[in-house]
């Protein structure tokens, strides 16, 4: 680890010069570097708007190696708020939305004609204690999208719909990515191919929880599927029940110029769903073995992506 300290820093243009020095460090080396304030004169709020916008100048196998630390004047690390060089793209995880993942692993048995599902598969596959998957799944058959047999409760994948999903509450959490002023745009289709290298086993370990999902992923399982074009670019994370943020800076090796785009009802290039439970696990698929998504995962992608009748079609022949 290389560390630069920097007492009292009292304008930016020592911040900068500082900055550059120590990402020049990091050239030709496999180090990692941390950029350390102690006791700044201007703001942390100050610093942090500057390191976000300089971090982009650098070499992408140099940024991903550089922090930043902001420590108070007694040089304690957390007296003062700490960044890091993908501190913009740290995003807060909502709490496991219960629902939405017992619907997931029903629509898994359905398309895998393992119907029905127990309890205590629920539980065994979710994680979790009882109380909240009977109350989830009580919901679910009130609102007459489950029901229940002898043998557990089973799902008809195509009765499900993203209007549905949305007025039960069921749905995961989404992030959606747009590329940055001054970026250079590039269409979904380039994108579907620009992830594949990215979603092989030698993958970088960032992104090996990832998996391809959507209609590239789709047509993949179904080439037979009516569709025109790419919209967008769809993909599944898997992240573990008790995860409270995920850093999203790994969506940087895709392009550089993406960013998160805050408004839901802007078109977005780039989708990626967030998944808890390790239901239907990401499949390797093809000589190069690009890790897709389960089945269940893409029908949900579609849906999420207004093609229900894509969606319905691609669950009907992947069922067979």
């Amino acid at each position: 680890m290389i560390e630069r300290l920097l007492f009292e820093l009292r304008n930016t243009r020592d911040f900068r010069a500082e900055m550059v020095s120590l990402g020049a460090d990091l050239v030709g080396n496999a180090s990692n570097g941390c950029l350390i304030l102690v006791g700044p004169i201007v703001s942390s709020k100050t610093a942090l708007k500057e390191w976000e916008r300089l971090l982009p100048a650098f070499a992408e196998n140099v940024r991903r190696r550089m922090t930043l630390e902001i420590r108070g004047a007694d040089g304690e690390p957390g007296a003062q708020p700490k960044a890091r060089s993908a501190s913009r793209g740290i995003v807060p995880l909502d709490r496991p939305n219960y629902r939405f993942e017992i619907v997931r692993q029903l629509i898994a048995a359905d398309l895998q004609n393992e119907s029905p599902t127990t309890i205590g598969e629920m539980l065994d596959a979710i994680g979790a204690s009882q109380t909240p998957i009977r109350h989830g799944l009580a919901g679910l058959k009130q609102a007459g999208l489950v029901r229940s047999t002898s043998g557990g409760a089973i799902l008809k994948t195509e009765d499900v719909s993203q209007e549905t999903l949305a007025k039960l509450r069921a749905v995961p959490q989404t992030l959606r990515f747009r590329f940055e002023r001054g970026a250079q745009i590039k269409p979904p289709a380039t994108l579907a191919q620009r992830v594949l290298p990215l979603l092989r086993p030698d993958a970088p370990q960032e992104w090996r929880t990832t998996s391809l999902s959507g209609i590239a992923a789709a047509l993949k399982d179904v080439p037979q599927l009516d569709v025109a074009g790419l919209p967008r670019l769809d993909l599944v994370v898997q992240v573990g029940r008790n995860r409270k943020s995920l850093d999203t800076s790994f969506l940087r090796l895709l392009d550089d110029g993406l960013e998160p785009e805050p408004n839901v009802l802007a078109p977005a290039p780039v989708v990626v769903t967030l998944v808890r439970a390790a239901i239907g696990t990401p499949r390797e698929q093809g000589i190069e073995r690009v890790r897709m998504a389960a089945a269940c995962d893409v029908y949900l992608s579609l849906l999420d992506a207004g093609l229900r009748d894509v969606a319905n079609h691609y669950a009907k022949a992947v069922r067979r």
